[in-house]
């Protein structure tokens, strides 16, 4: 039996930025319904269809709720509307775009079975005009549990090149921050107990 009730849920900016930064397609004319709409010109039908599918994600929430968190999200500059094919579409700005990598932060995590044989140091020298990224990639390393070994480097003995690249493009310090992959280390059992391999 088909269930036409379904509980709606209330919305979050965090869930609205993910299913924008996923391409997850809401027309601005659900959220601001007084919006003029152009009339549609002749859209490819397997396109339609695809667009529609993804319109449908929005389904789950409350319609209300939703309206009250991207007028929130738009007066913060973190979506915006733009026309795709003569449509009014609620789009991630680029401001939107920094505070989801913010919100994938926190779910980061070092995989612990990636032990390939290799040690990774991770060297920086960042400007003092960017001090404060510095110390936020600095307070990311240890929450990822690298070992600090002088003041501006780190080990870790598990694959991090994707993690360190990411929050290498959050904090805007591509430049400054090297990765190097070593075969052995000089008191290398010490590290092997610390880290437990």
């Amino acid at each position: 039996m088909k269930i036409t009730n379904q509980v709606k849920i209330d919305p979050k900016t965090k869930e609205v930025l993910i299913l924008l930064g996923a391409g997850a397609f809401l027309a601005a004319s659900i959220i601001f319904p007084g919006l003029p709409m152009v009339a549609k010109p002749f859209i490819n039908a397997a396109k339609e269809a695809n667009r529609n599918k993804r319109q449908k994600e929005w389904e789950k929430f409350n319609l209300w709720r939703l309206r009250q968190v991207v007028k929130r999200m738009q007066s913060s500059k973190l979506v915006e509307i733009k026309e795709e094919k003569s449509i009014p579409i609620i789009k991630i700005t680029q401001k939107g775009k920094q505070k989801l990598l913010r919100y994938k932060i926190d779910e980061m995590a070092l995989d612990e079975s990636s032990w390939d044989g290799k040690w990774r140091l991770i060297i920086y020298d960042v400007a003092n005009t960017k001090r404060a990224h510095s110390e936020m990639f600095r307070t990311m390393l240890n929450k990822l549990k690298f070992l600090k070994l002088q003041r501006s480097v780190y080990l870790t003995p598990f694959k991090c090149e994707d993690e360190i690249e990411y929050l290498r493009l959050l904090f805007g310090i591509g430049n400054e921050v090297q990765i190097l992959k070593v075969g052995s280390l000089e008191n290398e059992m010490a590290y092997r107990r610390y880290f437990g391999i």
